[in-house]
């Protein structure tokens, strides 16, 4: 046995040392099983859940200017010839992310914080070095190696997403976490890029000093993992950056336009989004669907073009899903139990009901997902505006099946059909600009634009911190309204 043993041990280590490529960006020898042809293909695949989960952000302006950015890096690259493109996700956390192959994506949250155009250079040319070192096809050759599927956010597609077609798989490659190594890398990387284009490659440790006092100030805004969860400290990277900022620096490369930055950022829509739905005094509601609903307090809650889908923190056992049904007809009970049945639950014990003035259907199913009993408890609502039928969803193992009755049922009551007048009344906060006045503090600008952010925020989006001394009078500075 130990001889057959040894042989495996041996044959997989000479199957290794055969899949070692040479790293184009660093010339390095690295693990590879993946081609450039499945790289493309995969993330090809991924771009597709991307754009469905996140959705693409409708300024047509903005994504030509980052577009125009980015292919200047990319052409920069030691990949020029990969597909590259480059979208702004209707996302409102600060993050920006690589699928392999060339598909890059930046939020519009992170937007407002960067104070010039060489800081959008640093965060795309970041992003663009993962991809040029192969970081995402050589994480995914290891985890092959060691027999490890690839794993999806959870935050994304809890537990019992997939079966109700909530989120990709592709899903997974966002997620993908780099180590320390490869991100020092990328940010070397795109200094360099940013800097072969006449950028000042001091964006770049510009642009981590801003989202180290992000780390430090504020959360995520909805589901969706921001650049704290999905990178470093980058407080961490300030120093070791430095570095690269000083190798790559040339005699042209001090260009920072901040001006054609910011001649993008006004109107720029900041936290969530009406038409995506939005957060307001702890209930979730959609004033272009006018409807709001109440999940449970304290739980995560992750908006999709899928879903909205809830879950008790640290807790993906459990959760809570709103989604429309398709295909429903005028019999609530008929469209319930099919619509279970297509998701593979088995219908229990339910009965019609009204939801504040809607008529309802409420019942408990019993089904099989990832090899564990799951109970159910769904409601299906006919909403009467658009006559849609929505669907809330209460899911856990089947021996917790009482813990989240209760919740799901106190969800399910609390769907409500906003009236015309609230849902004019929701509107989305933009990003303008200020002019400073005399004896102005970062507290009594955030103020005078209607305190839709902090002081603290409104600081940082203009390169500051909430201590600092503002600009002198007649300074232009961003603001949220």
């Amino acid at each position: 046995m130990r001889t057959k043993l040894m042989r495996l041990g041996v044959i997989t280590l000479v199957a290794v040392a055969a899949a070692c490529a040479t790293n184009p960006a660093t010339g390095k020898r690295q693990l590879m099983l993946v081609s450039e042809a499945e790289e493309i293909q995969m993330g090809r695949q991924a771009d597709a859940d991307v754009r469905k989960t996140m959705g693409v952000y409708g300024d047509q302006a903005l994504q030509q200017y980052v577009t125009s950015v980015g292919m200047r890096l990319a052409r920069a690259s030691h990949r020029p010839n990969l597909p590259w493109t480059f979208t702004v996700v209707d996302e409102p956390v600060v993050n920006a992310f690589a699928l392999p192959g060339g598909f890059i994506y930046i939020t519009r949250g992170i937007l407002p914080y960067l104070r010039d155009e060489s800081e959008l250079a640093a965060v795309l040319g970041h992003e663009v070095g993962h991809v040029d070192a192969r970081h995402g096809a050589s994480q995914m050759s290891k985890q092959q190696i060691a027999g490890l599927g690839l794993a999806v956010g959870s935050v994304l597609a809890p537990k019992y997403g997939t079966a109700f077609g909530v989120a990709g798989s592709g899903l997974g490659l966002v997620f993908l976490k780099f180590g320390r190594e490869a991100e020092l890398e990328a940010d070397r990387l795109g200094t360099t890029y940013a800097s072969a284009n006449n950028w000042d490659p001091a964006g770049m440790p510009g642009l981590l000093s801003t989202l180290d006092h992000i780390d430090s100030a504020s959360g995520s805004s909805r589901g969706v993992p921001g650049w704290a969860m999905t990178h470093p400290p980058a407080a961490d990277r300030v120093v070791k950056v430095q570095e690269s900022v000083a190798a790559a620096r040339t005699p042209s490369s001090t260009v920072t336009n901040r001006a054609g930055l910011e001649s993008h950022l006004d109107g720029v829509v900041y936290g969530d989004s009406r038409e995506k739905g939005v957060i307001r005094n702890g209930e979730f509601v959609h004033p272009v669907l006018r409807f709001g609903v109440k999940f449970p307090q304290g739980w995560e809650i992750a908006n999709s073009d899928d879903a909205v889908m809830a879950q008790p923190a640290g807790d993906d056992s459990a959760g809570i899903m709103l989604q429309v049904v398709s295909g429903a007809t005028s019999d609530l009970r008929a469209t319930a139990n099919e619509s279970m049945s297509k998701s593979g639950f088995t219908a229990g014990d339910g009965a019609p009901r009204t939801v504040n003035g809607m008529p309802a259907y409420v019942g408990q199913y019993v089904g099989t997902i990832q090899q564990t009993q799951v109970a159910a408890t769904a409601g299906f609502i006919r909403h009467g505006i658009r006559d849609d039928v929505y669907r809330i969803l209460g899911l856990a193992p089947a021996s917790r099946a009482a813990a989240i009755d209760a919740p799901a049922m106190a969800t399910i009551q609390s769907f409500r059909q906003l009236s015309l007048q609230e849902a004019d009344s929701i509107q989305n906060n933009h990003v303008t600009f200020y002019s400073v006045r005399a004896g102005d503090t970062w507290a009594s600008i955030a103020q005078s634009a209607g305190g839709k952010a902090s002081a603290a925020t409104t600081a940082i989006m203009n390169g500051a911190t909430a201590d600092a001394r503002v600009p002198a009078a007649g300074t232009r500075v961003r603001v949220v309204r």
